[in-house]
């Protein structure tokens, strides 16, 4: 059986400190709504996220976070679609998604 891992097209990384995205959706009504996660992992077609509430596959996000490492220092903003979302506890979702569009900015920091 192929596990996930075997089917992505982009390296994740993962060695970072955990990130906060900030994440913005449309609720059931229709409404603009968002909420706060956590980066799990991440790479150039998309990322992994713990987030305090659940998605369906399909779902469309709007996602705006700052990424670090010895080789980058880069803000992200990204429109990308629910690849899936797994229950990790009872108040934390694990959440894969692909990019649809993603724009970086570099990051300058300062000793």
């Amino acid at each position: 059986m192929e596990n996930q891992s075997d089917k992505r097209r982009f390296k994740r990384s993962r060695k970072e400190a955990p990130r906060k995205i900030s994440v913005t959706f449309q609720n059931a009504d229709g409404k603009a709504d968002a909420c706060e996660a956590t980066l799990w992992d991440f790479s150039e077609g998309g990322l992994g996220m713990d987030s305090p509430r659940a998605f369906e596959a399909g779902d469309i996000l709007g996602l705006d976070a700052e990424l670090y490492g010895p080789a980058y220092n880069m803000g992200l903003v990204a429109r990308a679609r629910v690849a899936y979302c797994r229950r990790l506890d009872a108040k934390k979702y694990r959440v894969g998604v692909a990019f649809l569009e993603a724009s970086y900015r570099r990051i300058v920091v300062e000793d």
